[in-house]
């Protein structure tokens, strides 16, 4: 068979299939990038997304695929069923931004003062859109069998948007066989693809602590009970918690991550307020540090004079990605990228609130690694400065669409 070659500034072409830099492109990649590009210009917060999941619908529409808006939220479901039966299979993406002021020369660069994609999302939208319309033009509809769920998600940044759209009772009557969500990963080049065959993502809590101590002048001390000095103390004692209170064999992190305190330079203030995060990969250890913290504070009282009101929020469950759906989603992605490109991981710390789905389906959550390969790893997630490569949208759709096909009976 003959085989039609040209290439033009990077740009590689075979049988009509464009590949940049050996990564196959999508025929559709100019508008992934359109599509992405908007979205990031015109972030919105948890919960808010209310502009973004009103284009997402008018796409979705477009396309002729069927859509349930207002799910928790501002939450989309559009359903992609065959004429043949077979297995529920569901993608998820989610929608919402940061309240992050962005840093960047780029001409897409966030039009919204203070708020920010830089968590991916709007790579994620972009990507089950992508999925939406591959399907849609292969006329998966009439040729398939099953059903396709593309979820929309708000108000992942905090908002529990996933547990909001599953306690909507929109899902309660889809039997859903295996559920699949990617995340942009910086750390990874672009075409490279991270599985972790177990836990994935730490649970998370939030730790807040309110120090009251006796405020007065500055220049009387003696005559105060500094909470400043105590909150200080606390900050730097709460360090010694994961090196010495749990097994180097296990992981924790706790990052106090606001102080505030005090409305002048000359007066001591009556009140501190700490809050951090806790993240834990084990509920073992998690009750582990809840304690030691517990005693912790309880030993401050009495050190320093004060009284400590101390919360330990629960946050985030763990995400634990399903093992068989694991192995799965990393054979098909090897088939797809090649073996070398496809890398079992470790869990990560960040938390993710996709594990609300993995509490009631199967499933996998996939990193998609998106720097460029020439420049290698600059900018983390969360970030004012992170972007990606465009091309993890390409990668993403062929990638996810393979997966759904391949779960119903259809590589």
């Amino acid at each position: 068979m003959e085989v039609r070659f040209r290439q033009k500034a990077g740009l590689a072409v075979f049988c009509g299939v464009r590949v940049m830099s050996g990564i196959e492109l999508t025929p559709f990649h100019d508008w992934l990038v359109e599509l992405r590009r908007a979205f990031h210009r015109n972030p919105e917060l948890s919960y808010g997304e209310i502009r973004t999941s009103r284009r997402i619908a008018e796409v979705l529409r477009e396309m002729g695929v069927e859509v349930q808006t207002g799910i928790g939220g501002t939450g989309i479901l559009a359903r992609i069923e065959s004429r043949r039966p077979g297995p529920v299979v569901a993608f998820r993406a989610d929608m919402d931004a940061l309240p992050l002021q962005e840093i960047s020369d780029a001409p897409y660069r966030s039009a919204v003062p203070g708020v920010m994609h830089a968590c991916g999302h709007d790579g994620h939208m972009t990507i089950a859109l992508g999925v939406a319309r591959t399907l849609m033009e292969e006329q998966w509809p009439a040729r398939g069998r099953g059903k396709v769920l593309i979820v929309l998600q708000p108000a992942e940044e905090g908002g529990a948007g996933a547990l909001a759209m599953l306690r909507s009772g929109a899902f309660d009557g889809e039997p859903i066989d295996a559920i699949f969500a990617g995340h942009v990963h910086p750390e990874l080049p672009v075409g490279h693809v991270g599985v972790a065959p177990g836990v994935c993502n730490a649970a998370s809590d939030s730790v807040r602590m309110r120090i009251t101590g006796k405020g007065g002048h500055g220049a009387q001390p003696h005559r105060c009970v500094d909470p400043i000095v105590a909150g200080a103390a606390l900050v730097t004692q709460l360090q010694s918690l994961v090196s010495r209170s749990i097994s180097p064999m296990d992981s924790a992190v706790l990052t106090i991550g606001q102080f505030v305190s005090g409305t002048a330079s000359n007066i001591i203030p009556q009140e501190a307020l700490l809050s951090g995060t806790l993240r834990t990969l084990r509920p073992e250890v998690r009750d582990a540090m809840v304690e030691r913290i517990d005693r912790m504070v309880k030993g401050l009282e009495l050190a320093y004079g004060v009284k400590v009101h101390l919360e330990i929020i629960p946050g985030y469950p763990l995400l634990v990605n399903d093992s068989n759906v694991a192995e799965m989603a990393r054979g098909v992605a090897s088939d797809f990228l090649g073996p070398d490109r496809v890398h079992v991981e470790l869990p990560r710390m960040g938390a993710e609130d996709f594990a609300y789905f993995l509490q009631r389906y199967p499933g996998v959550l996939l990193r998609l690694g998106c720097h460029k390969p020439e420049e290698g790893f600059r900018h983390a997630l969360h970030s004012p400065h992170f972007d990606m490569d465009e091309r993890a949208l390409d990668v993403g759709v062929g990638l996810f669409v393979r997966l759904i096909k391949h779960r119903l009976g259809q590589a």
